[in-house]
């Protein structure tokens, strides 16, 4: 249902219309909009009407009932035929840890290589687990994403990788990395190159793909599967995947399109080998909580210790579930429930799949569920589009907002993609912190995981993948308004994940000495997005420019392209969060580095202004917007250079920090080895003795 427009913004139009007409100049783009108009008018009932023809499934001559066909086909779904189970507990599956013994001797090469150090010499137990995440960011950071892998791969990083993850435009980069540029990264720039000069939402170009072989069967068949078999309904975020996927997911030739490079699943093939990182893609899922009432009214077959840890954990507050995406499984570490991949789509009960086995639910769709911001809470929303609104008296209704903000947190006015609920019967073996509304949800409703942090950082925090350096590509916007790294550091205090860098982020306020001290204590101050949220506009007032400053200024006064810091595995960091430098202080992180409690390395990359690539700012250029679904090849140029440039200032001090942590993990390894040695000396000499 949609709003007719107000008198006064059709006035405002025609205002706009008149005073073209005065300007001769005007005349022909005037014209040659209203013949475009005229054209597309006049073929919309056409191309309806054909659409129409296309999805309708009862009829047997129609694209829709030949895609129905062939989702029941094994030879094109083999997926199929396989009975599918959850998957409970926290471990990695069987086939993570199979790709992980064969990537070993990848990144031992590359290691090598890139270190110089021969290859003999290395005892893959001491190779690094490196990880890396890109951001959320629209087109923006699907590009600057994509210049940072092309950096890496250039310089012999990307290949020491083991995984890599991503959150909303940045997985679209993964997508698209893992499949039609086939794993080389100029290859994926030259292909965003041929797809992004036209919007996703331009009529003509969607219609044509959609109704013309071989790319309507390609786009159409996971949004009309999904209709049919309905085992959950289709959102706006799943046609914006079929939007997003005309554009992304068509090769240049679009005659050689293959279905299957729309399963993620697929991705194994290569994966498996080990002879890439793995892709983790992510969303999130909105818990709300109980109301009063509802935890009065817990299950009362509970033990009454139960009940008070349901009630507990479940008070009425906002919280995100982070759910990952593999080429090997779907799930969830707070509920510590998986799925295979290729079975992700169908309907569940007490652990198995039941009734009509389904295609895999694929990328056409996906991709719009990784990237649908747009299916925010009514408050965040509003904090999006409130920068627009400056120059217009809303004073009353910012007023309105903020008082009812707790409610507009709970709302969201599009709702999220779903998938069936996997964990439905399942509830007694399922964490106590699991929310009692997933024992009988239908679906499980997923979003963009940029609703709670914008960085893919809470997977590779998982114990089981053992991560000894993240780098994080960091291409949102406002990126030193919203402290996506303070907010993990409230995530590693919840979860007891020692290791993290407690000092890691943005230069802070006055009032940072007292955050951090109730963060030691277990304070909840950074805990979760709704509190880091509220710290955005002090932050901003901290961090005013001075005048005369540039956006290349502002940004190298508080930290530059590249930044790094180490944790301590320790129960209680040693070091002062409150001395923490305006600039990187190497000398002190390779201290660190070189300490045997040494914990997680995190490399922080922010896609800021650099004064060797003019003319490019993320918060000025108006191409860079996020909402910005155009670009020219000059435009991804500039954007890719960018973040190849910011890289390259740091390079030498990453080449340094994966040294260090070799040098460490190896200097541990035969500390442990030489340890045992003794000790079986010193107990085969007690038995020679006796």
């Amino acid at each position: 249902m949609f709003d007719l427009p107000s008198w006064d913004s059709i006035k405002q139009k025609y205002l706009e219309f008149q005073n073209k007409l005065s300007d001769v100049a005007s005349w022909d783009s005037i014209m040659a909009s209203m013949r475009d108009s005229v054209s597309f008018s006049l073929s919309l009932p056409i191309w309806v009407r054909k659409v129409q023809s296309i999805i309708n499934t009862d009829d047997k001559h129609s694209l829709g009932f030949e895609i129905i066909q062939d989702s029941q086909d094994m030879t094109l779904n083999p997926e199929i035929a396989m009975p599918a189970y959850v998957r409970l507990g926290p471990q990695l599956s069987v086939q993570e840890t199979k790709f992980r013994q064969r990537r070993s001797k990848f990144t031992k090469r590359s290691l090598s290589k890139f270190l110089g150090i021969p290859a003999s010499s290395i005892d893959e137990r001491d190779v690094p687990t490196i990880a890396v995440t890109g951001s959320g960011g629209g087109y923006r950071a699907m590009i600057a994403s994509s210049g940072y892998f092309n950096a890496m791969q250039t310089s012999g990083l990307f290949d020491c990788l083991t995984y890599v993850a991503g959150v909303s435009g940045s997985t679209w980069a993964l997508a698209l990395f893992y499949t039609l540029a086939e794993y080389n990264t100029v290859t994926l720039l030259d292909h965003v190159k041929d797809r992004t000069g036209i919007h996703i939402a331009y009529v003509p170009a969607l219609i044509d793909l959609i109704t013309k072989m071989p790319t309507d069967k390609y786009l159409l068949h996971g949004i009309i599967e999904k209709t049919y078999y309905n085992f959950t309904g289709v959102s706006l975020a799943d046609i914006y995947g079929v939007l997003l996927s005309s554009r992304l997911m068509v090769p240049k030739n679009e005659l050689i399109v293959d279905r299957d490079s729309l399963k993620i699943s697929s991705q194994r093939r290569i994966v498996d080998t080990g002879a890439v990182p793995m892709p983790i893609y992510t969303a999130v899922r909105h818990e709300i909580g109980l109301t009063e009432g509802e935890q009065a009214a817990v299950d009362e077959s509970e033990t009454i210790e139960r009940k008070a840890e349901i009630q507990e954990s479940n008070k009425r507050e906002s919280w995100f579930q982070w759910f990952e995406f593999t080429p090997y499984e779907v799930g969830c570490e707070e509920l510590a429930a998986w799925i295979p991949t290729w079975s992700l789509g169908r309907k569940w009960a007490s652990g198995a799949s039941v009734e009509t086995p389904v295609p895999e639910l694929n990328l056409t769709l996906l991709l719009g569920t990784f990237g649908s911001a747009f299916c925010a809470t009514l408050s965040h929303f509003y904090k999006e589009i409130r920068p627009a609104l400056n120059d217009m008296p809303i004073e009353t209704l910012d007023t309105i907002m903020m008082e009812r903000d707790q409610d507009l947190k709970e709302v969201h006015p599009i709702t999220p993609a779903g998938i069936p609920n996997y964990v439905l019967g399942l509830k007694q073996y399922l964490p106590s912190t699991c929310p009692p509304s997933l024992y009988t949800a239908k679906e499980i409703n997923l979003m963009d995981a940029g609703m709670d942090n914008n960085l893919a950082v809470y997977p590779l925090l998982r114990p089981e993948r053992e991560v000894d350096m993240i780098i994080a590509f960091d291409c949102s916007a406002d990126i030193q308004d919203v402290p996506w790294l303070e907010l993990t550091a409230g995530y590693t205090k919840k979860r007891g994940i020692l290791g993290w860098p407690m000092e890691a982020g943005w230069p802070k306020g006055q009032d940072h000495a007292h955050d951090m001290e109730q963060l030691e204590k277990g304070g909840d101050m950074v805990g979760n997005t709704k509190e880091a949220l509220a710290k955005v506009e002090q932050q901003k007032t901290d961090h005013k420019p001075e005048k005369g400053q540039g956006p290349a200024e502002r940004a190298r006064k508080t930290l530059g392209p590249v930044s790094i810091w180490t944790g301590t595995i320790e129960d209680k960091d040693t070091g002062s969060a409150d001395d923490r430098p305006d600039t990187d202080d190497f000398a002190n992180q390779e201290f660190k580095l070189r300490s045997p409690n040494a914990g997680i390395t995190f490399v922080y990359c922010p896609l800021i202004p650099n004064e060797k690539v003019p003319g490019v700012d993320p918060d000025t250029s108006p191409y860079m917007s996020t909402w910005n679904f155009i670009y020219t090849n000059e435009e991804i140029d500039k954007v890719a250079q960018l973040a190849r440039t910011n890289l390259a200032e740091g390079e030498d001090r990453i080449k340094r920090a994966v040294q260090l942590i070799y040098e460490r993990k190896r200097a541990k390894r035969i500390e442990k080895e030489e340890a045992a040695m003794r000790l079986w000396r010193q107990n085969v000499l007690h038995s020679d003795k006796n």
